[in-house]
């Protein structure tokens, strides 16, 4: 990415974010020939791009939030091992959100949006191989699949409503008992007995990597990048002024792809979108072969452990927070134990540890719209799913701008569906 300019500039798009979504909207749009502007303050892929599982859930299709939720969220918060997490320094921000979370999840509201996490999902797969072969890193990303593992028969039967969901939306998934399970993975633990395999889903090797690549990618083919933190932008003769902290960019359009910080970006267009920031960690361990080939999901501790290039990560936690507070790094500390009895195999003391912000949206569906009648398009809001949905998220934004027929229909991710 180019060093800080102190001059104005004038650009047809710019992109704010140069995470993954933001790196694909650029792909998508320089693909129409347009001319593209990428403005992030750290480079590609730097901040919550960099730390996902690594997984590209293809057969994902249940929201956050689910009928129940409540029960299952105040029994989470007396249990220790629970996933989620709030902070309670933070509670204006994510307290009315959290209501509308619950809501979201209810019996007559669900279904809609499992088909359009279905679709988006089902449709991310092709748009991810095409660009791993479009920019000569498909060696990142490997067709391995999601494997879901159940310590506890409860829970496993708890699933069978998600099954049946996948079963009649074609999602493509095998069940496996205890020695099929350990067929795929030799290493898991004696207490997993029952596992649900999602076989069209693809693996992430590294995040972080393939950010960089694409980004380097898009500039040997004319797309621009600017290494600045926006402090607002407005609408000023004819386009708009990006005005940053290394000067400003003329705009004649303005993707907004700025996760967890998008919010902030819109204010002077008297918008504001229900996306907060989620905070999820994770550790590092040393590389180490033959210990978990794929990413595998403990459902009871909504805990990932994935082989990257550089080593196995664990991921886990949805720490519901404000942009700025500290961190809790004994949250993830603590799921080292649980990392250990998920493969026991594994080896070495944790090397790194990390935090970024997931945007989530009540719904866990993405908002993929045009700001009214600005030339304002909004890519955010794809909470634990941005790494899956990214591509096709490009796809669809290059859509709306070229004025063609969407990949997929565009209803389900419109921002006035929380009007």
């Amino acid at each position: 990415m180019t060093d800080a300019i102190t001059t104005p500039r004038n650009t047809d798009i710019a992109i704010i974010g140069s995470g993954i979504v933001g790196l694909s909207c650029a792909f998508h749009l320089q693909q129409l020939g347009r001319d593209c502007l990428l403005i992030d303050p750290h480079g590609f892929g730097r901040e919550t791009s960099y730390g996902n599982a690594g997984s590209i859930s293809i057969g994902n299709l249940l929201p956050q939030s689910t009928p129940g939720i409540m029960g299952k969220g105040l029994g989470m918060m007396f249990d220790a091992d629970a996933p989620l997490k709030l902070d309670y320094g933070a509670w204006r921000n994510w307290f009315g959100w959290l209501l509308r979370f619950v809501r979201e999840g209810g019996k007559g509201r669900v279904m809609p949006i499992i088909d359009a996490m279905h679709a988006i999902n089902t449709a991310s797969r092709d748009a991810w191989l095409d660009l791993a072969e479009a920019i000569d890193a498909r060696e990142l990303v490997a067709d391995t699949g999601y494997l879901h593992v159940y310590g506890q028969e409860s829970t496993f039967e708890a699933g069978a409503w998600e099954r049946q969901l996948m079963s009649e939306r074609g999602v493509s998934y095998q069940v496996l008992d205890a020695q099929q399970l350990r067929d795929l993975e030799p290493g898991i633990g004696e207490q997993f007995t029952r596992a649900v395999f999602q076989d069209q889903s693809l693996a992430m090797r590294d995040p972080g990597q393939f950010c960089q690549r694409l980004g380097e990618a898009l500039e040997a083919c004319g797309v621009q990048s600017f290494r600045a933190a926006v402090a607002q932008f407005r609408a000023e003769q004819g386009g708009y002024r990006i005005v940053t902290d290394h000067g400003s960019v003329q705009a004649k359009a303005v993707v907004v792809a700025a996760g967890a910080w998008s919010n902030a970006l819109l204010r002077d267009f008297n918008t504001r979108i229900p996306v907060i920031p989620a905070r999820g960690y994770h550790l590092m361990y040393p590389k180490q072969a033959d210990v978990v080939h794929r990413p595998t999901l403990w459902a009871e501790r909504y805990m990932v452990l994935s082989p990257m290039v550089q080593g196995i990560r664990m991921t886990s936690i949805k720490e519901l927070t404000a942009i700025g507070r500290d961190p809790h790094y004994h949250l993830i500390q603590r799921r080292d134990a649980d990392a250990r009895r998920l493969f026991p195999g594994l080896q070495g003391e944790v090397r790194a540890e990390w935090s970024g912000y997931r945007p989530c949206t009540p719904d866990s569906l993405p908002i993929i719209d045009r700001l009214g009648e600005h030339e304002i398009y909004l890519a955010t809001g794809h909470g634990h799913l941005g790494l899956t949905q990214a591509p096709i998220t490009g796809r669809l934004v290059a859509d709306m701008m070229a004025a063609r027929e969407p990949a997929i229909p565009l209803a389900p991710y419109r921002r006035a569906r929380f009007d």
